[in-house]
């Protein structure tokens, strides 16, 4: 089966190449309350796809520089709440065997790490054969039919037997229907710096802020739209003041002395289980969505959609 991936910009434009490069296992939430959300069989499921993804898609890039490092990842507390909640996540991990460990500070997953995403997305892009991906391509409206779909783009328009939306974000401006809810992550990133000031990728308060650095010595902080999520949502891609402020008060924390090289921000897609959104479209035959990834896309999107693809 022939197969081609239509791009509106350049590869890696979205959030896709725009991440902090974290590849961690489960879900934004702790994995107690995740246990809560979705009952403990879902939930060790859950981390033990994400577990499986990371492998997978190492495998998949196997001898190319994508900058990874599987040094572990931490979940700094924010406070008491979010303490009692890690210590009660170890506990359950480490009865569903996955290597965690709670110090009374950060829960750490020993088997997590980090990516440059751009290098990543480029390294399986070179599997591809050369007329396999189209640049450039702005898909405008699909017309669904039970022996295949239309696809539009301005006045151009082609047949495809079967369309898979890896659209994130940016899906409900195709098909309406689709409950995804754009939202806005921002990211500085500082000049490399000797000392070391973040040992591994980190969370805190609650997913909603990260950092790390990486071998080279940058400095990537993100985050920290708890302070403003009524404002943080939508397709716009720019900085605000606002939430820049918060990521240089971090980087003064951690002690990098660093000048800001960049600034810049990514859409996420987000969903109402928290979980992406793989399968079939209702009422529009031969669709197929493999989207809202919730922030976790580098935890869940390559297996999703080999899993998607083989099933086809």
């Amino acid at each position: 089966m022939d197969a081609v991936l239509v791009e509106r910009n350049h590869l890696a434009a979205g959030a896709s190449g725009r991440n902090a490069g974290f590849v961690l296992a489960g879900v934004a939430a702790s994995y107690a309350e995740a246990v809560r959300a979705y009952g403990r069989d879902q939930a060790r499921g859950i981390w033990h796809l994400t577990s499986e993804n990371h492998d997978a898609m190492l495998d998949a890039v196997a001898g190319q520089p994508v900058g990874h490092v599987r040094g572990g990842s931490a979940v700094l507390a924010s406070g008491p709440d979010e303490a009692r909640q890690l210590e009660e996540s170890e506990q359950l991990l480490r009865e569903d065997g996955f290597k965690a460990r709670w110090d009374g500070v950060r829960l750490t997953m020993a088997r997590d790490g980090g990516i440059d995403p751009a290098a990543l997305v480029g390294a399986l892009a070179r599997r591809a054969q050369p007329t396999a991906i189209r640049e450039g391509v702005n898909v405008t409206a699909l017309e669904a039919g039970r022996h295949g779909v239309t696809v539009q783009a301005g006045e151009d328009e082609c047949y495809a037997g079967v369309v898979i939306l890896a659209t994130n974000a940016y899906t409900p401006e195709l098909v309406a229907q689709v409950p995804i809810k754009p939202t806005r992550a921002q990211i500085l990133a500082a000049a490399p710096v000797a000392q070391g000031v973040s040992d591994m990728p980190t969370y805190s308060h609650y997913g909603y802020r990260y950092w790390r650095q990486l071998a080279t010595g940058e400095v990537l902080i993100g985050g920290w739209r708890d302070t403003a999520l009524d404002r943080e949502v939508g397709y716009s891609d720019q900085t605000t003041p606002e939430i820049q402020a918060h990521l240089d008060a971090q980087l003064g924390r951690l002690g990098a002395a660093g000048p800001v090289t960049h600034r810049w921000a990514g859409t996420m897609g987000f969903t109402e289980s928290g979980l992406p959104l793989v399968g079939p479209i209702d009422e529009l035959p031969n669709v197929h969505l493999c989207a809202g990834f919730n922030g976790h896309g580098l935890g869940f999107a390559f297996l999703s959609a080999k899993q998607l693809v083989e099933s086809l």
